[in-house]
């Protein structure tokens, strides 16, 4: 291979006698592709004339070139050898991987340098990925025309008529499934809900449903430690009273529910994560950790308001923002399903029915703009309301409140609540 003096003057001949090499490459070319000052300088004035005049005028190099001589030296040599038969963008690419070869080297020292001040764990990690992700980033924007894209919004239909419409992960509820078409790849779905209105139980049992059918899933709990999340799940599952497996109240035959309950969860692709580490960096992390790993489909977070994000001279608001909107960021970048427990302010228990709005989402800010989807969990009976406005008992139900759906639009489901099981139900069919 040519050195890497003779490429970039290989690279810049071409982009000088060919605009179309210019147009065609403009997303991956920077000036950082050339090591050479003064090459760099000359794509810098070429960069500009194509940008403001459409095409290449290298009067400005000469005239802004303290030895005329030279620079029509080298921009002679640049024509010349803008014949070798290197197509320019496998220039461009050569040099991008020299580059980015220097770039590892000077993080590799960067990171030896933090290791060695013993700078805290989390943020050498956040700051590696963060440059790596730089570094390993390859942008080619080529202009795609829609015949091109169409294919894949066919396979798009089809894939859905073949599921019956069931396009993203189940919820294991019928009424939900069918509403939102299960939950979607690259969303961030908010589930609020007053304290002690079960969205814990509901988030968890819809983890559950999903691991049920093969879907892996994992649990970030900042509330309950993992003993208190499996006992829920074991109470629900074997029909047993959570506050006797909590008390070692259990009778003799019970204990054979139990062990059944206990082999059924082990051979779900399910995951709690018991989060000691509260901040925000922990998470994000833990999270690429799983997906990579793990291969998770879906992530549950319990709650955003116990993720600490302590940045000074921000408000509280400002923080969980922040959070809401780095979990929407990554629902995205790993192609997973988000789902976010947030709690609601104290206003809602005030108000007569205790019935939540989107205005009820503590230090909301961000949260409802970020979100895909806010589910509210309502259950009239907690607020001693047993009879709807037709004179309907409520008694044992849940409202699952779609307050907002960005492709599914808003509306309510009911499910039945068992509450000495704290777990949720399909209403029987009638």
């Amino acid at each position: 291979m040519k050195d890497r003096d003779y490429l970039e003057k290989v690279l810049l001949g071409k982009l000088m006698l060919g605009k179309e090499n210019y147009y065609d490459n403009h997303s991956l070319l920077t000036a950082d592709l050339f090591e050479n000052p003064e090459h760099k300088r000359l794509y810098i004035i070429m960069d500009s004339s194509y940008q403001n005049m459409g095409k290449c005028d290298m009067t400005e190099f000469y005239n802004k070139s303290k030895d005329k001589y030279k620079a029509i030296s080298l921009a002679q040599e640049c024509n010349d050898r803008a014949y070798d038969p290197y197509l320019a963008q496998k220039l461009i690419l050569l040099l991008l991987e020299k580059n980015k070869l220097s770039q590892l080297e000077t993080l590799a020292n960067t990171m030896n340098r933090k290791i060695t001040n013993n700078d805290d764990l989390f943020t050498i990690i956040d700051y590696a990925e963060t440059e790596l992700q730089k570094i390993g980033n390859v942008s080619n924007d080529r202009l795609v025309h829609i015949s091109e894209q169409m294919p894949g919004m066919v396979r798009s239909i089809e894939k859905n008529v073949n599921n019956q419409g069931m396009t993203g992960i189940p919820s294991g509820f019928n009424d939900i499934d069918k509403f939102t078409s299960g939950w979607q790849k690259q969303d961030l779905v908010i589930i609020g809900g007053a304290s002690s209105m079960g969205k814990t139980s509901f988030a968890l049992n819809v983890a559950v449903n999903a691991a049920e059918r093969g879907y892996k899933c994992v649990v970030f709990s900042y509330e309950m430690s993992v003993n208190q999340m499996l006992m829920r799940m074991v109470s629900g599952d074997a029909g047993i009273d959570n506050k006797h497996m909590l008390k070692g109240a259990i009778y003799q035959d019970e204990w054979g529910k139990i062990h059944k309950s206990i082999g059924r969860f082990d051979k779900m692709p399910l995951y709690i994560d018991e989060c000691r580490n509260t901040s925000l960096k922990y998470l994000l992390n833990r999270m690429r950790q799983y997906v990579i790993t793990k291969e998770v489909d879906m992530v549950v977070v319990d709650y955003l308001q116990l993720i600490s994000y302590n940045i000074s001279g921000r408000s509280r608001e400002q923080e969980v923002s922040h959070v809401t909107r780095a979990l929407k960021n990554l629902a995205k970048e790993l192609d997973i399903t988000v789902l976010a427990l947030s709690q609601l302010s104290r206003n809602v228990s005030k108000r007569d029915g205790g019935r939540p709005t989107l205005a009820d989402l503590r230090e909301s800010g961000e949260i409802e703009q970020a979100a895909d989807t806010v589910i509210f969990v309502y259950r009239p009976e907690y607020y001693n309301i047993t009879v709807d406005e037709r004179g309907n008992s409520v008694v044992g139900l849940a409202e699952i409140i779609f307050a907002k759906g960005r492709n599914i639009g808003i509306g309510s489901k009911h499910l039945k609540f068992i509450d000495y099981l704290t777990k949720f139900e399909n209403l029987p069919t009638m």
